[in-house]
């Protein structure tokens, strides 16, 4: 189509309109268009080919992606569901090409619904947590924060860096690490059980016939 970027192409600017619609964004050049619309795409083949939202491997990078797009429309001034209306927007423009989309259209929009709400719950909350975290003069962002905001409110740590990376500030991930090896040690205490003493049976054994 002789553009020079892939979101000058028709199929992008479709999504990306789409995502202003959803967003109510006036401003089409907006970056944060363009992840939501390049997000869209990712997060429903994902779910097409099988793969949920949840905290390990496919399904953590899957959620990972749907929590960053639905934070780029909170940056837009979005805070309700939006996401998965794109998933029709989506399908009208490579279902033709891709109907295992279509078949699939319902199935993909309730999964990421589901995912919006459940993240809707603690985004505001979280967001507040990091805004006045990210005023500190030193410019850097504390490994506890970040451990609260992945444990508590669900904020990836790639997400939370991503905000930090806007406006500037850097990411104590050591400190992180530690917290996250402080967790994994009051896990595994809390995992361990002692019995002081073993029940003594008496009388004689059960015989099986």
């Amino acid at each position: 189509q002789g553009a020079h970027s892939n979101y000058d192409i028709d199929l992008f600017q479709d999504l990306i309109r789409a995502a202003a619609r959803e967003t109510h964004s006036k401003d089409l050049a907006s970056n944060s268009l363009k992840v939501i619309a390049d997000h869209i795409r990712a997060c429903s083949f994902l779910i097409v080919d099988g793969v949920i939202p949840g905290n390990e491997g496919r399904g953590y990078v899957l959620r990972r992606i749907i929590r960053r797009a639905i934070r780029h429309g909170y940056k837009l001034g979005q805070t309700d569901p939006f996401f998965h209306r794109l998933v029709d927007d989506l399908s009208r423009a490579m279902g033709e090409a891709y109907p295992e989309l279509v078949q699939a259209q319902e199935r993909v929009a309730q999964v990421l619904r589901q995912e919006e709400e459940r993240f809707a719950e603690t985004l505001v909350n979280g967001m507040k947590v990091l805004e006045g975290a990210l005023n500190r003069e030193d410019k850097m962002l504390d490994g506890e924060t970040v451990f609260q905001l992945y444990d508590t409110f669900g904020f990836p740590v790639d997400l939370t860096a991503d905000i930090a990376r806007e406006r500037d500030v850097r990411v104590d991930y050591a400190g992180f690490e530690a917290a996250m090896q402080r967790q994994r040690e009051r896990a595994r205490a809390a995992s361990k059980f002692t019995v002081s003493a073993g029940v003594e049976y008496s009388g004689r054994p059960t015989e099986f016939h």
